[in-house]
């Protein structure tokens, strides 16, 4: 009987980014005990995983169908996912995932290699992923729960919004009511994403992908001099907009003249009533997640700096 394309990820891709999360985790120091209970084995498994090569686990992955900057990508995302002891956001996302990479058939050469009898036009895995808003919204959300994305909120608090393909209004954008806030110093949603939840930011969405039709998601943070070098240490591309007023309607139309070419980020000056913002953007939320905690961790390095420097 022919191995099924599923058995890829239950035999391959789950038990390989288990094995990696792992040693993540080990070396953020979590001891072995904890790991287990994120990770769902016992402690002897663990110990077992932390003794494999992990430059063979990679190859592994490689050789399934992944780069090795997917496969780096995709253990920093489990191991934040599993840090914020978020169960039901990890096995979304890594079930997800998985679906989405098998529907771009991404496997298709590794399965045929272990099954002859593969029939060398078959793509029937292309219709197993349906994009979900709500679960991308979900596994992004749990991305963020860190301490370092904490020092990026503002006073207004943040949201982080995505909006559908061919997205017309604001009900084709889902978001989070009563935005997100810190709870004992960590970023946390008030309540489950829904759809036209958040009005300006469906606005500057909307705006922006009727010329970056790519941009569907975007979270917006606090701006100051800190967050613009960590940008430029980073060198994610952004754009500067001096802002006229506080409208909705003004301050959209300004960052979306002013999101050309590459950039992804947009640095929002402010206007009359409205304090100045930074906008990060994405093809969905959980590239928008990646990015903020890059910035994140990026903007706490240069303030501890800065601090030790004054001392």
């Amino acid at each position: 009987m022919l191995r099924t394309p599923l058995t890829l990820l239950t035999d391959v891709f789950m038990p390989s980014l288990r094995v990696l999360a792992a040693k993540r985790l080990r070396e953020l120091g979590m001891s072995q005990t904890r790991i287990a209970s994120l990770v769902g084995v016992s402690q002897p498994a663990v110990r077992q995983y932390l003794d494999e090569d992990e430059e063979k686990v990679i190859e592994r992955l490689i050789n399934l169908g992944l780069a090795k900057e997917e496969v780096n990508e995709l253990v920093d995302q489990v191991t934040q996912l599993l840090s914020s002891e978020d169960v039901e956001a990890v096995m979304s996302f890594v079930t997800t995932r998985g679906l989405k990479l098998l529907s771009d058939l991404r496997f298709c050469q590794f399965h045929r290699s272990l099954d002859q009898e593969v029939p060398p036009t078959c793509s029937i895995c292309s219709s197993l992923y349906i994009e979900s808003e709500e679960e991308l919204m979900r596994q992004a959300l749990a991305m963020i729960q860190d301490e370092d994305v904490s020092e990026l909120i503002p006073q207004v608090m943040s949201n982080m919004a995505f909006a559908k393909w061919g997205a017309k209004g604001p009900n084709d954008v889902i978001a989070v009511p009563g935005r997100i806030t810190k709870v004992h110093g960590v970023p946390r949603p008030a309540s489950r994403p829904e759809w036209g939840a958040s009005a300006h930011l469906a606005k500057i969405l909307l705006r922006v992908m009727e010329s970056r039709h790519g941009l569907r998601a975007v979270m917006n943070l606090k701006y100051d001099d800190s967050v613009e070098r960590a940008l430029l240490k980073l060198g994610l591309p952004y754009v500067k907009v001096r802002g006229e007023s506080g409208d909705d309607d003004v301050v959209a139309r300004e960052i979306a003249e002013a999101m050309t070419g590459e950039a992804q980020v947009a640095l929002h000056l402010g206007g009359r009533w409205l304090e100045p913002a930074t906008y990060v953007f994405g093809r969905d939320p959980l590239e928008v997640a990646k990015r903020v905690l890059g910035l994140a961790r990026e903007y706490v390095k240069l303030r501890s700096k800065r601090s030790q420097a004054s001392k």
